[in-house]
């Protein structure tokens, strides 16, 4: 399921998520750490941070995404991918059943 649309920016990427119950304007900001393991992305709403990205580990996508909210019960896992011409889409990632 698509979540939003993007574009890329000067420092990341900026675009908007759009779901039934949600809609903001996003920034991916580049977030630079000497930890591999630390995000390369922090995700800003405004100045509201509520999320960040790791870059991805395969060709099928730029970035792993996780946004959170103290308002959800839990947080929203996503993909950063190449649609078509310029536009990068933000799907959403299901969670694996248990």
């Amino acid at each position: 399921m698509i979540l939003g649309h993007f574009t890329e920016a000067d420092d990341g990427y900026a675009g908007a998520l759009r779901t039934l119950g949600v809609t903001a304007d996003l920034r991916f900001v580049r977030a630079p750490s000497d930890n591999e393991r630390a995000p390369s992305h922090r995700i800003l709403a405004g100045d509201v941070e509520c999320g960040a990205a790791w870059a991805a580990q395969d060709e099928s996508a730029l970035l792993n995404v996780r946004l959170d909210d103290p308002t959800w019960p839990e947080p929203v896992r996503a993909r950063l991918v190449r649609g078509r011409g310029e536009d990068l889409l933000l799907v959403w990632r299901r969670p694996a059943p248990e």
